[in-house]
């Protein structure tokens, strides 16, 4: 799906994919300074991520309607990106959901969860080199110029 000539989602998920690593800092920053500020910019950050994100997810969704039939390796490629980036979404869905039951006395975090996070991010890179394999390698979204 595009706007003005350029695919929506291509524009939408590059907000998730810079917010969920910040916000890992920001929440490392408060384990390590027990400084109650980094726990609300952890938590309005991972918001904004999830939310982008979901609208991110649907128009990824649509798009992979776009690949043709024919290009059966290519669809499995996409389907793998949605599952893996899906997964992260899911996991920083959760999250920002127990931080939004506490607000707003938030504790002083837990590392467990600073792993879990690290986690999510390592997939999240994961999830967006094949996401760069399709555009780069496989032109899935780019409109080629004959």
């Amino acid at each position: 799906m595009k706007i003005f000539g350029h695919p929506i989602y291509m524009m939408l998920l590059h907000f998730p994919a810079a917010l969920f690593p910040v916000e890992c800092l920001l929440y490392g920053l408060l384990i390590y300074t027990h400084n109650v500020s980094f726990a609300f910019a952890s938590f309005w950050i991972l918001v904004c991520g999830v939310g982008i994100g979901w609208v991110a997810a649907i128009f990824g969704a649509l798009d992979i309607t776009s690949i043709a039939a024919e290009k059966e390796d290519v669809m499995k490629k996409a389907l793998l990106h949605g599952s893996i980036n899906g997964v992260v979404l899911i996991g920083y869905t959760v999250m920002a959901y127990s931080m939004y039951l506490s607000y707003p006395s938030f504790h002083e975090g837990s590392v467990a969860v600073l792993g879990i996070k690290i986690f999510l991010v390592l997939l999240l890179m994961v999830g967006n080199f094949i996401g760069g394999s399709l555009v780069l390698d496989d032109k899935v979204g780019i409109k080629l110029i004959q």
